[in-house]
């Protein structure tokens, strides 16, 4: 039992690294504009519309083609009793959700359906956005928990050379209960929307990518972001959980 507390605390504390939310109460946030990243989790499209419901921001901008979570964003909205038809882009699906669900105006909405990465979202929204005309002062960025900190990093390497000011919007926290025999969070909203492998890979891949080493996007890497700077603490967790998942890989 010691062991299974441990293992947990070792996934929340990179969970809570990687989600990198703000000082502020979501609800004390607001801003012309939220963008919402490409992820497979409904309960993050539900969030936006709680934030343009409650008047917190003026427009909800969806990024997203076709990638890796996008079959299991299908597979969770079907959950919901959702079904769309094949081929939609990850933004398509939101937006035809948020129409459908909570009825809100389509001039609220703005999509770009390309991106398939975290980079090109940054770079497509941008176009996007400048198209349209000045750009907000104010963004609220939101993208699955597990990629939140790269997100905000990539959109800050990509508009530097403008005065935008990026808060992370992260109304949702993942905090594991259970991590012998798949996941389960203190949040039940979360539980069986990512398949245990990629959940896993997703965090572990995080890791990887937020290292500033030749393997890593920050200036000693690809340089897709500037240097992010990981607490011991926080390496020291991932090493174990690393060493522990290769351990039961060599089991099987």
């Amino acid at each position: 039992m010691t062991g299974e507390r441990s293992r947990n605390a070792d996934w929340n504390c990179l969970l809570d690294f990687l989600a990198d939310p703000g000082p502020q109460e979501c609800l004390e946030l607001k801003a012309p504009t939220l963008i919402l990243a490409g992820n497979c989790l409904p309960v993050l499209v539900d969030e936006a519309a709680k934030a343009y419901l409650n008047q917190q921001v003026e427009q909800i901008v969806l990024v997203g083609g076709i990638g890796h979570a996008t079959k299991y964003l299908y597979k969770n909205f079907e959950k919901q009793g959702f079904l769309f038809e094949q081929g939609l882009s990850e933004s398509e699906i939101c937006a035809r959700y948020l129409l459908e669900k909570y009825e809100l105006p389509k001039q609220a909405l703005l999509l770009e359906t390309e991106s398939t990465n975290c980079g090109e979202n940054a770079s497509f929204s941008y176009k996007l956005l400048k198209a349209q005309g000045p750009l907000p002062g104010r963004v609220l960025l939101m993208n699955d928990p597990t990629l939140q900190r790269r997100t905000k990093a990539t959109f800050e390497k990509e508009w530097n050379n403008e005065s935008v000011l990026f808060y992370n919007y992260v109304p949702i926290l993942p905090q594991v209960t259970e991590s012998t025999k798949g996941f389960n969070f203190s949040d039940q909203r979360l539980n069986d929307l990512w398949p245990s492998d990629y959940f896993q890979a997703l965090v572990f891949g995080e890791m990887v990518r937020l290292k500033d080493d030749a393997q890593g996007y920050g200036p000693n890497g690809t340089g897709f972001i500037g240097h992010v700077d990981i607490p011991d603490e926080v390496w020291s967790a991932y090493l174990r959980l690393l060493a522990m998942n290769e351990k039961v890989s060599l089991k099987r």
